[in-house]
């Protein structure tokens, strides 16, 4: 017969391990998942800025600005061919240009 009165040394530390197991490899993923997202949309804000000064350049002649989204700043500049947007991401210094074709770098 078993004996059924408590639980045993072995079961915790399986246990543990387990829940350790799960921690450990959610933990990270949730992170990086994270960061791509926050990566991601900080690329949407700065093309939404890139759009916006692309109404300024052609009813304001405005050919540099700053944009500000989320306490996120957007500084944008426009040299006659491409508008580039530069801002700052969990990566570093990130700088987005688009021309008439579509995205350069």
């Amino acid at each position: 017969m078993l004996n059924y009165k408590g639980i045993t040394l072995v079961e915790t530390l399986l246990t543990l391990v387990i829940l350790f197991t799960i921690a450990s490899t959610l933990i990270p993923l949730s992170y990086r998942m994270y960061s791509t997202l926050y990566n991601k949309q900080l690329e949407l804000y700065a093309s939404e800025t890139a759009y916006e000064a692309a109404k300024v350049i052609l009813h304001e002649n405005h050919f540099s600005g700053v944009n500000t989204i989320d306490h996120n700043q957007f500084n944008w500049d426009y040299d006659g061919e491409k508008i580039c947007v530069e801002f700052k991401n969990l990566n570093g210094e990130r700088k987005k240009c688009i021309s008439q074709i579509g995205e350069i770098e």
